[in-house]
C-alpha cells in the first residue's frame, strides 16, 4: 500500500521541522553552546520550537498514516493535514518570551490536537 496523502504531509512537515532544527543549530552557534540553553532564552525559544514540533507532529503522521491503511477518506486525510501543516506554522510564533500563553500559541496546539484526533476516530469508527 502506498501513503500517498499521508506521504504528502509527512514531506512538508519533515521540511519544516529541517527548517526548526537550523533555527536551533543556528542559535547554539550564535551564542557558542553545544548542549543545553545555558538559560538563555535566545537559546530555550529556537530549542523548545523545534522540541514541540518532535514530541507532536510524529504520532499525527502515524494514526493519519494507519488511518490511510484502514481507508479512511482522502477528503478526512487532507483536512487534518492541511489543519496539521497550518497549526505547526503558526505555534512557533506563538512561543515567546512572555509567561502567558499568546492565543497563536493556543490555536497552534489545538489545531494540532484536533488534527490528530481526526483519524485518532477514525481508527476507533474503522474497527
Amino acid at each position: 500500500m502506498t501513503f500517498e496523502v499521508t506521504g504528502l504531509y509527512a514531506a512538508i512537515l519533515g521540511l519544516m521541522m529541517i527548517v526548526l532544527q537550523i533555527l536551533a543549530i543556528a542559535a547554539r552557534a550564535k551564542n557558542e553552546t553545544l548542549f543545553g540553553d545555558a538559560g538563555e532564552m535566545r537559546m530555550i525559544l529556537p530549542i523548545r520550537r523545534h522540541g514541540n514540533f518532535i514530541e507532536t507532529v510524529p504520532m499525527a503522521l502515524i494514526v493519519m498514516a494507519l488511518a490511510e491503511a484502514q481507508g479512511l477518506s482522502v477528503s478526512w486525510l487532507h483536512g487534518a493535514g492541511v489543519l496539521l501543516v497550518a497549526s505547526r506554522l503558526i505555534h512557533p510564533f506563538g512561543l515567546a518570551e512572555t509567561k502567558k500563553a499568546l492565543p497563536v500559541r493556543i490555536a497552534g496546539i489545538v489545531g494540532t490536537w484536533i488534527a490528530t484526533l481526526i483519524p485518532i476516530a477514525a481508527l476507533f469508527s474503522l474497527m
